[in-house]
């Protein structure tokens, strides 16, 4: 093994716990969204965004644009018109909250730390650069992910599990997919997608979810990033 490469959110971070207190935070907060019940409208929320993700994925409106929607869409199903303008200034506070609540996860800095002395290290992440730049520094990760080796699906054009994205790293560090592991927390991006193209993949299953039907097998599953060490050559 000569290269290992991560996912970002909810791999070395927890980004859905963490997405959850700030959003359903904000709903509580917020003049327009206070006044529904928070569970309620935060799982309406969600539903919303798994609906309208393929628009930002496919690049058919800009990330800001899918940010706006989904709360506009979400609140016109509670009978309330929001404009663009507010909209707008809700998702900024979101995201400003947001990345105050990000701080370094000391175990996984320790375990990443150990694993740079062995491996060639990158991250592999689908999602708006502007969010997961701004987790890499505050999660404390730049020092060990310097941009070049950081591919965000935004920025190069291409999402996980379209097998270029993973081939834009094997081909940056001069690697071939049989020397390369994959770690993440989905199978279809983060082990399916690396196994067709040859690469070794680990599934973090954190939420202890049913493997699918599939004859592809990762190299482990486990359930807290450090459980790869014995798994590792």
């Amino acid at each position: 093994m000569k290269l290992i490469l991560f996912d970002l959110d909810d791999t070395l971070f927890d980004f859905s716990s963490t997405w959850n207190v700030v959003m359903k935070k904000m709903f509580a907060e917020h003049e327009v969204t206070k006044k529904y019940d928070n569970e309620s409208f935060f799982t309406a929320f969600q539903k919303k965004s798994d609906e309208l993700y393929y628009l930002y994925e496919q690049r058919i409106c800009t990330v800001e644009a899918y940010r706006s929607r989904r709360l506009i869409e979400t609140l016109a199903d509670h009978q309330y018109t929001m404009s663009e303008d507010e909209a707008e200034a809700f998702n900024l506070q979101y995201i400003q909250r947001y990345e105050k609540s990000l701080e370094p996860d000391p175990h996984v800095l320790e375990l990443l730390l150990k694993l740079r002395d062995r491996y060639h290290l990158g991250i592999i992440t689908n999602g708006p650069h502007d969010m997961q730049e701004g987790k890499i520094v505050r999660l404390g990760l730049k020092e060990l992910f310097p941009p070049e080796q950081v591919w965000i699906s935004n920025v190069v054009g291409m999402a996980k599990p379209d097998p270029r994205i993973y081939q834009l790293a094997l081909d940056y560090f001069n690697v071939l997919p049989e020397d390369a592991l994959f770690v993440g927390d989905s199978w279809e991006a983060d082990v399916a997608g690396p196994l067709q193209i040859g690469m070794k993949a680990i599934w973090l299953n954190k939420y202890a979810k049913t493997p699918p039907a599939s004859d592809m097998k990762p190299l482990a599953i486990v359930s807290q990033l450090h459980e790869l060490i014995p798994h590792l050559n």
